[in-house]
């Protein structure tokens, strides 16, 4: 039984924050993903993966390296496979429900302290 297993790929300029609301929306759809970084961006999907395993949206599942020789270099690479857990859902739906007020907080401040031209 083959598993279609979506892959959220991480470079080194991104940042935590960034992954960790990439990777909720991927998990949204999928039960299980594989978040996937070469050697600079290791240390950034590390972080967001760990973070989501602390609060508890996903568990991790497999972490491993990987090197292929590529017209004789070494690339490597890290899979962090990532499960979703029973309350990812709620908790899901509690932080959009925040995110989504504080963006119509900022959008509302914006707003009126802009003069109307």
């Amino acid at each position: 039984m083959s598993q279609d297993i979506k892959e959220l790929r991480v470079g080194f300029q991104e940042n935590a924050k960034r992954v960790m609301y990439f990777a909720k929306q991927l998990l949204l759809n999928n039960n299980v993903i594989d978040v996937v970084s070469g050697t600079n961006g290791a240390p950034v999907s590390a972080r967001a993966c760990q973070e989501l395993v602390r609060l508890q949206y996903a568990t991790y599942t497999d972490i491993r390296t990987e090197t292929n020789v590529v017209e004789g270099s070494r690339k490597v690479k890290m899979v962090i496979r990532l499960t979703k857990t029973p309350q990812f859902q709620k908790l899901f739906d509690e932080n959009e429900e925040i995110r989504n007020q504080r963006q119509a907080e900022r959008k509302s401040r914006q707003t009126t302290a802009s003069p109307a031209q």
